[in-house]
């Protein structure tokens, strides 16, 4: 996506350079337009002629442009634990302690240059996103609006590719048939014309069934919905199905996607994979959980720590850790040692992990603070040959879509898990405020405190009034009926160390944090 300044600035502020950016906070790549005075970021549009964002750019896009540079709390220097405290050190220092077995961890703001040089310099790679090695989307989501028959399965896009809510709004304003079954009512259920609030297992169950029947099994229904979706898929060409990453991150994982296969084979109805997944190979947060003291060196970026208990958390402190970021977060206090991160609009970006199977370039727009630096800078540059190796193996172009098979054409059998619906579950999932959103003062307020939010009925069940108690740990209870019977839902987002309104982090929240669900009795 190579866009250029409009003819007539959108500024009325006094500029000196207008330069044309992508953020990649999200997968939804929506293009902006930034203007500079003497180097320094004036203001700041979506850019007008940008397919994805046509114009806008939501609150996460906004403050990691924006805001985060000037953030008075961004890590600026590369500093060394002695203690409790950490000191000033040279970069060297930090790069001294890189030796041994390294292990890697990659969070959603590391890009391709920076896999290719964990995948060369380090033992192992770790990774906060789903890996799949199938095409995660038929449609890109402009196209969403053309579909006439949706449906979304525990899929809330607002609370992961924020912009990508526009086409699904398009859609219903031009009258489309729009399904959602979910957990929770969002954006998504609030332009349903049908909304069925289930709690996860049962909508992994809701998928199966309709699975069953498009097949032609017969089928002892649960859901008398299935029926009708079933012939609608099969009479409607212009049909999609949208699966969020919360159910990728279930214990049901292969039934999910297994159902989603068997859909494929027998009708061509669109799908989309939506949340933060990847095509490229590596060991996910289980496996980074599990296995992460046996390396001697641990490199990681994002907050990987949040999704520890205590036990791990001190085990971490007590290894030779480097994090790489951009906020002082649970991460950063657990490390032996820190260095300031570039942001994705201080460098040159390509963005791969997105469900949407786009490979997208972002050229560098702002520049870096003085003392940041990227991954591969920290591990080792990887050439102009191997980057372009890797293209050609994803059968890709920058400013593309990755050229994987469709879930259909795989030779994988996805292993369909036992459905377990008995019982109340607890899930731990995003919401519009991400966890570097409670780093900046303005979309923390969007959303200021962490709750536990019940159904009035599961409350009634479980004798709930005030509190909650989650495997020790007591939370305020907000009833809702906007969330489903049996369902209590936490956002994964908040952490001890932040700033504002600290919360509790997922890693003390569930038994399995690598995943969004579970059974709460």
């Amino acid at each position: 996506m190579f866009l250029k300044p409009t003819n007539v600035p959108l500024t009325v502020k006094e500029f000196d350079t207008t330069r044309c950016g992508v953020c990649v906070a999200c997968g939804c790549h929506c293009g902006y337009i930034a203007y500079l005075k003497e180097g320094e970021l004036i203001d700041l549009y979506g850019h007008p002629h940008d397919p994805n964002g046509i114009g806008s750019l939501c609150t996460k896009g906004i403050t990691l442009i924006q805001e985060a540079k000037n953030n008075p709390l961004r890590l600026d220097k590369p500093l060394l634990r002695e203690g409790d405290s950490f000191r000033e050190v040279p970069a060297e220092t930090v790069k001294n302690l890189i030796k041994g077995k390294v292990a890697v961890f990659l969070d959603r703001l590391t890009d391709l240059n920076d896999y290719l040089s964990a995948r060369k310099h380090a033992a192992q790679t770790f990774s906060d996103s789903v890996h799949l090695p199938f095409q995660p989307s038929t449609l890109r989501p402009q196209e969403w609006r053309e579909q006439k028959v949706i449906l979304a399965f525990e899929c809330e896009t607002v609370f992961s590719e924020v912009m990508a809510t526009r086409w699904l709004i398009d859609a219903f304003e031009r009258s489309a048939y729009i399904v959602a079954i979910s957990s929770r009512y969002g954006t998504t259920s609030a332009k349903a014309k049908k909304r069925i609030l289930l709690k996860p297992p049962s909508v992994v169950r809701f998928l199966k069934e309709l699975a069953d029947r498009i097949e032609g099994k017969e089928v002892q229904s649960r859901f008398e919905e299935t029926e009708h979706l079933a012939k609608l898929l099969s009479t409607i060409k212009e049909s999609l199905i949208l699966i969020g990453e919360t159910l990728l991150r279930s214990p049901w994982k292969g039934t999910v996607l297994s159902s989603l296969q068997r859909i494929r084979k027998k009708l061509k109805v669109h799908y989309s994979i939506v949340g933060n997944v990847s095509p490229l190979p590596s060991k996910g947060l289980e496996d980074f959980l599990q296995e992460f003291e046996s390396y001697d060196t641990l490199i990681l970026t994002g907050n990987p720590a949040m999704f520890m208990d205590e036990d791990k958390l001190k085990a971490l402190s007590k290894r030779n850790v480097i994090y790489l970021g951009l906020f002082p977060n649970l991460t950063a206090n657990n490390s032996k040692a820190v260095i300031p991160a570039e942001l994705f609009p201080e460098r040159e970006f390509i963005a791969f992990r997105n469900g949407f199977g786009l490979l997208t370039y972002t050229p560098q727009v702002l520049s870096p603070p003085p003392n940041a630096t990227s991954l591969h800078e920290l591990l080792g540059e990887v050439s102009r040959e191997e980057l372009n190796d890797t293209l050609k193996e994803l059968g890709s172009s920058l400013n593309s879509v990755i050229n994987l098979p469709k879930i259909e054409d795989v030779s994988l059998e996805f292993e369909e898990e036992p459905v377990e619906e008995e019982g109340i579950y607890l899930v731990c999932d995003s919401t519009l405020v991400d966890e570097l959103g409670h780093w900046n003062a303005w979309t923390h307020d969007i959303e200021r405190r962490q709750f536990a939010y019940t159904n009035p009925k599961t409350a009634e069940k479980l004798k709930v009034q005030e509190r909650i108690n989650l495997r020790g740990v007591q939370l305020e209870v907000r009833l809702s009926s906007n969330i489903a019977p049996d369902v209590i839902f936490v956002p994964n987002s908040y952490e001890e160390s932040q700033p504002f309104d600290p919360g509790i982090r997922v890693g003390r929240l569930l038994e399995k944090p690598y995943l969004s669900v579970e059974r709460y009795e």
